[in-house]
């Protein structure tokens, strides 16, 4: 993966064929666009990696969820996801600024019960540096699931999607998201285990 664009026409031309209903362009479109995506935010806000790539990837992820929100008679698909993407970041910075600020008193309570986001998937928490490095080391298809374990996503079929395996019998797709999903949860108790609790 590179943090260049691909060339406007190949990323249209992926995304029209995602919308006909080709499984395997969704994951080349992904795959195209979430680094180069995140690399634009973090050149232009100069924010956290993390942050960064959280924000892309929820662009990408509307998108997919819902290709009709993209207008080609406005902008180009690129422009439309760097918008989309700018606007994720700005919110996704505003909404942890207020969370720090009332954060403050649960910290102790949430490290040791276990709160926030791990009753959504078994998930550790993100505060950890380490944790951030591995979350950053995730390849397009582990980014965009993670995010949406993050958000407490359960059905099968928005895994599926996202991992380009919807043309796969249901028990196979089941299959090949719950692989992905404990790969990443083992990676990141590996990672975050020793600082979960003492």
């Amino acid at each position: 993966m590179s943090d260049s664009w691909p060339d406007a026409d190949v990323v249209a031309d992926l995304f029209d064929r995602f919308c006909a209903g080709d499984r395997v362009a969704l994951s080349d479109f992904i795959v195209a666009v979430l680094d180069p995506l995140a690399a634009h935010l973090r050149h232009k806000f100069h924010a956290d990696e993390h942050d960064c790539n959280s924000a892309a990837t929820d662009a990408v992820l509307d998108l997919i969820r819902n290709p009709a929100i993209y207008d080609p008679t406005r902008r180009g698909l690129i422009g439309f996801l760097r918008m989309s993407a700018e606007g994720d970041l700005i919110n996704l910075r505003e909404k942890e600024r207020k969370h720090h600020a009332n954060r403050k008193s649960s910290e102790y309570v949430e490290l040791v019960g276990d709160g926030g986001n791990t009753s959504a998937d078994d998930l550790p928490s993100f505060d950890d540096p380490h944790l951030a490095a591995e979350i950053n080391s995730f390849d397009a298809a582990e980014r965009a699931v993670f995010e949406l374990m993050r958000a407490g996503e359960r059905a099968t079929a928005a895994f599926a999607a996202v991992l380009g395996i919807t043309h796969l019998p249901e028990d196979e797709q089941a299959r090949e998201v719950k692989q992905v999903k404990d790969r990443i949860k083992k990676r990141l108790q590996r990672t975050g285990g020793s600082h979960e609790r003492t």
